[in-house]
C-alpha cells in the first residue's frame, strides 16, 4: 500500500471521511486514559512486583507509562493530528499511518505483561510467580517478534515495499497462533496452578483473543488487502468497526482482567513468603 496521494483533493478526501472517527477517538480514549491511570496506579502501590524501590514517583511513572497508557496516547495523538487540518500534508498522513499501525503493539505487549502478572495474582512483592519458568520466558520472548512485524509493517509503507510489509503480515499471523495457543494452554491449566482470581484474568485475556484476531486481520488487510482497507482511502465504516471498536473492546477487557487479577477493593492480599496481609 502506497502513501503517496498526489492531489490535495485526495488529501482533503482522507480528512473528511477520519473526522469523526478521529474525535471519538480522542474522547474514547481520553476517558480509557483517565480510568486506568488511577487504577493501575493504586495496583502499583498495592502489589508493588518490581525489585526497585517503591515510591508515588515510581507508582505513577509506571502507570502512566503502562501500555495502555501508552495505546491511549498514541490513538490521542495520532487522531489530534487528523483533526488539526483539513488537508493534510503526506508528512502528516504518513506519520497518522504509522502511529495507527504501531499502536498495535501495545495491545499485545498488555497481553504478555497481563498474563505474567496473572501467575502473580494476590502475591506482593517481585519474584513470586506460580508459573515454571520456561513458561515465563516464552511470555516475555513473543514481544520481540511482535516488534519486527510493526516495524516490517510500517517501513513497508513509508517506502512502499509491499514485501516487507507481507513478511510482517506473516510473522504477526504466526505470533498471534501462538500466543492463542499460550492462552489456550493457560485456560485449561491455570485453575489448578493459579489463585482464583488468576485463572480469572486468564479467561478474560482468552474472551479479548477474538477481538485482537479481528484487529489483526484488519492490520494485515491494510498491508496486503484491497484499497477499501487503507487508512488513507478506505472506507470509514470498516476502520470504526475492524479498528476502533475492536481496540476499545479488547482495552476493556484487559483493563477488566487486571483489575481481577490485582483488585484494588480486597481487604487481604499475600506476600511472596506465602503470609497474608491486611489492608
Amino acid at each position: 500500500m502506497t502513501l503517496t496521494i498526489s492531489s490535495r483533493a485526495a488529501y482533503a478526501l482522507i480528512s473528511n471521511g477520519l473526522h469523526n472517527i478521529a474525535i471519538a477517538q480522542v474522547i474514547l480514549f481520553a476517558i480509557i486514559l483517565a480510568v486506568q491511570f488511577p487504577m493501575r496506579y493504586m495496583q502499583e502501590w498495592r502489589y508493588w512486583h518490581h525489585s526497585k524501590r517503591q515510591s508515588h514517583a515510581r507508582c505513577a511513572l509506571y502507570s502512566w507509562w503502562s501500555m495502555i497508557g501508552l495505546l491511549c496516547m498514541i490513538r490521542i495523538i495520532g487522531s489530534a493530528m487528523v483533526i488539526s487540518t483539513s488537508e493534510p500534508t503526506e508528512s502528516m498522513l504518513t506519520a497518522e499511518m504509522s502511529l495507527q499501525s504501531v499502536g498495535l503493539s501495545p495491545l499485545f505487549f498488555e497481553v504478555s505483561l497481563l498474563l505474567l502478572r496473572c501467575g502473580q495474582a494476590g502475591q506482593v512483592g517481585p519474584g513470586n510467580s506460580k508459573y515454571p519458568k520456561p513458561l515465563r520466558i516464552t511470555l516475555h520472548a513473543f514481544r520481540l517478534p511482535i516488534i519486527i512485524s510493526i516495524i516490517l509493517g510500517v517501513v513497508g509503507k513509508i517506502i512502499d515495499m509491499k514485501a516487507l510489509g507481507e513478511a510482517g503480515s506473516i510473522l504477526l499471523i504466526v505470533t498471534f497462533a501462538v500466543v492463542c495457543g499460550i492462552v489456550s494452554w493457560l485456560v485449561v491449566k491455570s485453575r489448578s496452578m493459579l489463585s482464583v482470581e488468576g485463572h480469572r484474568a486468564v479467561l478474560l485475556v482468552a474472551l479479548a483473543l477474538p477481538f485482537l484476531l479481528i484487529r489483526v486481520i484488519y492490520f494485515v488487510l491494510q498491508e496486503i488487502g484491497p484499497a477499501k482497507f487503507s487508512l488513507a482511502s478506505g472506507e470509514v465504516g470498516i476502520l470504526a468497526g475492524m479498528g476502533l471498536v475492536m481496540e476499545v473492546i479488547i482495552v476493556s477487557l484487559l483493563v477488566t482482567a487486571r483489575a481481577v487479577a490485582e483488585p484494588i477493593w480486597s481487604t487481604e492480599r499475600k506476600i511472596s513468603d506465602g503470609m497474608e496481609c491486611g489492608v
